[in-house]
């Protein structure tokens, strides 16, 4: 029996059980971890990181070394070229806008292989009306839907990319708040080898959010040019307060860094203020605190398989990101899951999550997920694991409670 937390005994004994069935699953966790690590400790060695790196800049930031050094180790972890990993970055969206409006100009089009993309990316586009969009400054854009089972469609991406020559293909890597099987390294590729194969000069564009240290490889090492996430996800760790990176060819990296600041001045630009400590040790333990949100998102899996929910993907699925769908089929129930989240954080577990507007999304719940059909959540792991658990078998002992009172 838990000391510190009441389960019901159903909910117990289905955990239980579940923890043995992700044995093998943790285990290659596990070893993934260790060589991300590994690779984060080689690169504060390898650019010589000092406890003054930490100090941080104030006015122009003009030769700010720990700044520049930063983005050293984000592009040696993900085998890039180059990267910006900045502070000034406010969202994975605030991101993906700087690098699609840094290498996109009036006339050239933007051809989406995955479908259409997330929520708060379609307004930068010009999917979704918006002033200032990509489409307001002359940019086209088309997209390639995915086939019936949420894969690409791999014959239609060659046929599109050999008509229409793009000047960027765009990948989004996780499903968005779609039910879609997120890309893992080996879709990615294969993305990238029909696109290279039909349009030399084309730029593939990855949109990297929550895929960050979850497999060996890096997109860049199979075909991805450039690529872009949120420190607010894996790549912060947990610790970084906020920020973004973008990684990849060094003559990409130059474009983005001029519409982050200004032409002329790119990189050089940007003082760091008093967040360097924090982003240098959220990178540090960015791989560790990755390993420990899969880990959630697999027991989570297996836990509401045995309840009789549908997810996705499935505990034995090996992942690229560390998103799971669980698709609970009521907004009752998708409230109830939330309140068992919320009531295991460490902080305003007292608190009962309401659905609210959010920028960006309709009415949303923020475990997270759109309070509309098939009324799914997007759990997105979780720090540590031991604590994680608890969170995920409050979310289904009220979600068990919710379904018993309907």
């Amino acid at each position: 029996m838990n000391p510190f937390f009441q389960f019901d005994d159903n909910i117990q004994s289905a955990a239980d059980k579940a923890l043995a069935m992700c044995a093998d699953q943790f285990a290659e966790i596990e070893r993934v971890k260790e060589y991300q690590q590994q690779k984060m400790l080689k690169a504060f060695q390898q650019f010589g990181v000092s406890e003054s790196m930490f100090c941080g800049s104030t006015g122009y930031g003009f030769d700010d070394r720990g700044r520049d050094t930063l983005d050293k180790i984000y592009a040696f972890v993900f085998d890039a070229e180059d990267a910006l990993a900045r502070h000034n970055f406010m969202s994975g969206t605030h991101t993906l806008t700087v690098a699609l409006f840094g290498m996109l100009r009036p006339g050239d089009e933007m051809l989406c292989v995955t479908g259409t993309p997330y929520d708060t990316i379609q307004p930068v586009i010009g999917i979704t009306e918006c002033s200032g969009s990509l489409r307001d400054f002359g940019v086209r854009y088309s997209e390639v839907a995915l086939k019936a089972d949420g894969t690409v469609d791999l014959e239609a991406v060659k046929s599109a990319v050999a008509v229409k020559q793009p000047k960027m293909v765009y990948i989004q890597r996780s499903k968005g708040y779609a039910t879609r099987p997120s890309l893992r390294i080996k879709e990615i590729k294969e993305i990238c080898e029909v696109v290279r194969a039909a349009s030399p000069d084309t730029i593939i564009m990855l949109d990297n959010c929550y895929g960050e240290f979850t497999e060996y490889e890096s997109p860049l090492t199979v075909g991805v040019d450039i690529m872009a996430g949120s420190m607010i996800k894996n790549a912060g760790g947990g610790i970084a307060p906020t920020g973004g990176y973008i990684a990849g060819r060094a003559d990409l990296i130059e474009l983005c860094a001029y519409r982050l600041t200004a032409p002329g001045t790119g990189r050089e630009l940007g003082c760091t203020l008093h967040v360097l400590r924090e982003m240098y040790m959220g990178a540090f333990h960015a791989p560790a605190v990755t390993a420990e949100a899969i880990k959630t998102a697999v027991f989570a899996s297996a836990l509401f398989e045995l309840l009789g929910y549908e997810v996705e993907p499935s505990y034995r699925t090996k992942r690229g990101d560390i998103i799971d769908v669980i698709t609970l089929g009521s907004p009752e129930k998708m409230c109830a899951f939330c309140r068992g989240i919320q009531a295991g954080s460490p902080i305003d577990s007292f608190v009962a999550p309401q659905p609210s507007p959010m920028p960006g999304y309709d009415i949303e719940m923020s475990a997270d997920g759109p309070l509309r059909e098939p009324y799914a959540v997007y759990l997105q792991g979780g720090l540590s694991f031991a604590t994680a658990k608890v969170s995920v078998m409050l979310a289904a002992q009220e979600v068990e409670r919710q379904s018993n009172e309907e």
